[in-house]
């Protein structure tokens, strides 16, 4: 085991490397899509199909990555990963075509994530202990979130100032860093051999996790499952994406239970899901869960709404965005000084309860839509930070505590796939909810302000291209007609008000469950 107690921070510095350019790459090519566009010869639907193939690719692999631990060991699965990292980079940053960015960037650096991603809370939690392991936890879930703040703002300066290109060989130089200074790491014992690896287990809990993911991702295109009278939902359209969701659901169940018949026959089981019977790791990574999608969902949410209302660069607004890791980061760094007057599971409860603050705070900003400025979002958005800052470290120091050493490796993938699950669920349930409020706002709206449409088939006919014009609205346009304006505020501002209160009820959930979390003694 390694020495808890004269290891430093070298351990904590090239883990936060790992976290801060996958935390980087899910954000920073969102402001360069028309420019991938242009210099690759392809289409946008092709690029976005190319970051979701990313998220797929990690979701699904990220659980087998957590199992190679076992089989060659924590240090070897993280260079391992790393090494398949940097060439998907060079590959990326070097792409002639789609296929070459698809290959490089979706598959490669997505498959060098998943083995990453678990492994970084394993050796964070076997290096550390005590009030440090806290300290730690809290700085890399903090690096991880500045990652993905700053990822429009980094990805928007190198591509209007450089190219997008460029955004890939900084990772290659992250990765070079990451292998001269992996000396510091210790390597775990092997416990498995490959062919003790459960081969039917792994393909059973990425089919589920690939095809959960895909059904939500279908809920993104509500056009196709929004009934053309603006009132009712479609049952085929949206039978579609909530059956492939159940059906992914249903193969986790099995991958369940077939997991757990494996460890009551004495078999080698892919997935240790006895751990599951623990309190603390379960109502800790359904927490989680519900952290990472609301993080998740507002980065994405707010940067959507600042940029289409004010027309601001991806400079500015990455700048706006800044609010949210600096509280994050104030708080998380305290977080191991707190712990000496609270305890880590009334630490996650204050921390839900300060981001429901946060969102409420935005809630009742946009009550004078009329008058909002991009400086109003700032205070929430720096209080969301803190209450993240008080919570996640906390969360992760109880999930991960209540387990054994020989359990890092299972805990530690789990834990990362809800917290992938969370981010991928959150893009697009958040967004989802802003749509359907914008959409049934306008159709409430346009009679008011347009007596035409108070003719229900006129209404009928044109209502999605007015839902469109109110979520990429025409400066010019509203300029000149007053009608519109007072449309396009109302709309986005009722829009943004459900999916904050949206977000404060999932937040509640989450404080629920924290008053049930008992943490394990901490060492």
């Amino acid at each position: 085991m390694v020495d808890k107690v004269k290891t430093g921070w070298a351990v904590l510095f090239v883990v936060s490397l790992s976290l801060f350019i996958i935390g980087l790459d899910s954000t920073f090519m969102n402001v360069a899509m028309m420019y991938l566009v242009k210099d690759l010869h392809t289409t946008l639907g092709n690029v976005q199909s190319i970051i979701a193939v990313y998220t797929l690719v990690m979701g699904c692999f990220v659980l087998f990555g957590a199992k190679m631990q076992d089989v060659i060991g924590r240090k070897r699965t993280f260079l391992t990963g790393a090494i398949i990292y940097g060439i998907g980079t060079v590959i990326a940053a070097t792409s002639l075509n789609s296929s070459m960015l698809l290959l490089g960037w979706s598959v490669i650096e997505g498959f060098g994530a998943a083995l990453m991603l678990p492994a970084t809370s394993a050796i964070i939690t076997s290096t550390y202990s005590g009030p440090r392991r806290t300290f730690a936890l809290g700085f890399t879930a903090t690096v991880f979130t500045v990652s993905v703040a700053i990822g429009p703002l980094l990805g928007g300066f190198l591509t209007t100032f450089y190219s997008w290109r460029w955004g890939f060989g900084l990772e290659t130089i992250v990765v070079l860093a990451i292998l001269l200074l992996s000396r510091h790491l210790t390597e775990s014992k092997k416990v498995l051999q490959w062919s003790d690896l459960n081969i039917k287990g792994a393909l059973l809990s990425a089919a589920g996790i690939l095809i959960v993911i895909i059904g939500v991702l279908q809920l993104n295109t509500p056009y196709t499952w929004l009934n053309y009278a603006g009132t009712i939902i479609n049952p085929v359209g949206f039978a579609v994406a909530m059956a492939m969701i159940l059906t992914g659901v249903i193969l986790l169940v099995i991958f369940f239970f077939y997991q757990r018949k494996l460890i009551r026959q004495g078999k080698k089981s892919f997935m240790n899901v006895d751990i599951l019977k623990s309190r603390p790791f379960t109502f800790g990574v359904v927490s989680i869960l519900i952290m990472a999608l609301i993080q998740a969902g507002i980065f994405y949410l707010v940067p959507l709404y600042v940029q289409t209302r004010w027309q601001t660069d991806a400079l500015t607004t990455g700048l706006i965005l800044l609010a949210a890791p600096l509280g994050s980061l104030l708080f998380s760094l305290s977080a191991s000084k707190l712990t000496r007057y609270l305890k880590h599971n009334h630490l996650v409860s204050i921390g839900f309860v300060v981001s429901m603050v946060a969102i409420l705070t935005l809630y009742l900003v946009f009550l004078d839509y009329a008058n909002l400025t991009i400086y109003h979002l700032i205070p929430g958005l720096f209080i969301l930070g803190a209450g993240l800052g008080l919570a996640l470290p906390n969360l992760n120091n109880i999930i991960l505590s209540s387990l054994d050493e020989s359990q890092y490796a299972d805990g530690s993938g789990i834990l990362s796939t809800f917290n992938n699950v969370g981010s991928s669920i959150g893009t697009v349930l958040i967004g989802l909810i802003f749509f359907i409020a914008v959409y049934f706002s306008v159709a409430s709206s346009l009679p008011v302000e347009y007596p035409q449409y108070q003719d229900q088939q006129i209404l009928n006919q044109d209502i999605y291209s007015w839902v469109d014009q109110v979520l990429h609205p025409n400066i010019t346009s509203i300029e000149k007609d007053h009608n519109l304006r007072s449309l396009t505020l109302y709309s986005g501002a009722q829009g943004m008000q459900f999916a904050f209160l949206s977000t404060a009820l999932l937040l509640f959930v989450g404080f629920l469950l924290s008053l049930f979390i008992k943490p394990p003694p901490m060492e």
